[in-house]
């Protein structure tokens, strides 16, 4: 993992930079800002191959503001 970086910004949030360009990973038009942290996983995987048609789709990550207030982020560092 050593091409990316993840920060745990001040609102608790996660953003996935690239470590070469020093600027946030985009894939499908997503730039990987504001993540929750539930979804960083699935980001990371998408970075890491985005041409793949085997990864997984990116809609949980795109819909993530209609149903935050139901989920809970409930894992520990």
């Amino acid at each position: 993992m050593d091409r990316f970086e993840i920060l745990h910004e001040p609102t608790g949030t996660y953003s996935i930079f690239e470590r070469s360009t020093e600027l946030p990973v985009t894939v499908e038009g997503r730039t990987f800002i504001g993540l929750y942290r539930h979804e960083v996983p699935l980001a990371l995987l998408a970075a890491m191959e985005p041409d793949d048609s085997g990864v997984p789709s990116l809609s949980p990550l795109s819909g993530r503001g209609s149903h935050q207030e139901h989920q809970q982020d409930d894992l520990q560092a």
